[in-house]
């Protein structure tokens, strides 16, 4: 059974949300097809259990893989929770965090369901378009997160890794196939 005292070291230990250089998150988001989209959340509230172990308490559970499958029903909740972390920083905390987030999960039912509003052609022109403007919110948001665990540049988790390297052969075959099939 681990002591109060290990529970607190514990918590400590890295950072409360996942933090990373905004070129990386721009980079494994668009090579990867928006397929790390899902990891950036499973690691933010993976960190965010990490440094609550509260959160795992009766009537409060966190659990960071369903929160990332069903990403657009917590983003609300992981910004709101960025944004009360870094209300030291002025910049997070004067973050609209709640607007930032509605604009995010609007822009991935619009992801989803752009080929049904947009048929032909103009559809799979408008779905890889949508790619890159629904990399942005992302960017903003890692920016808060970054200002908030106090490493503004995601300094500490820039560069590629080789699993970086594999996920992103993975996305561009995905690109290939996405890019064939709509020619």
């Amino acid at each position: 059974m681990q002591t109060d005292l290990d529970k607190l070291l514990a918590a400590s230990a890295g950072p409360a949300f996942y933090v990373v250089s905004r070129r990386k998150l721009a980079i494994l988001f668009l090579a990867t097809f928006t397929g790390y989209a899902f990891y950036w959340f499973y690691k933010n509230w993976s960190c965010y259990k990490g440094k609550h172990p509260e959160a795992s308490r009766f009537g409060s559970m966190v659990s960071p893989a369903p929160r990332a499958a069903f990403s657009m029903f917590f983003t609300h909740a992981l910004f709101r929770k960025v944004k009360a972390h870094g209300r030291s920083q002025p910049a997070v905390a004067r973050w609209r965090s709640g607007l930032d987030a509605t604009i995010l999960v609007g822009l991935m039912l619009l992801a989803n369901f752009i080929d049904v509003l947009i048929p032909g052609r103009a559809g799979d022109v408008a779905s890889f378009a949508g790619i890159f403007v629904l990399v942005l919110p992302f960017l903003k948001a890692q920016r808060m997160i970054n200002l908030s665990c106090g490493d503004p540049a995601g300094k500490g988790n820039d560069r590629l890794t080789w699993a970086n390297w594999a996920w992103m052969v993975v996305g561009v075959l995905g690109w290939g196939i996405a890019i064939m099939g709509a020619v």
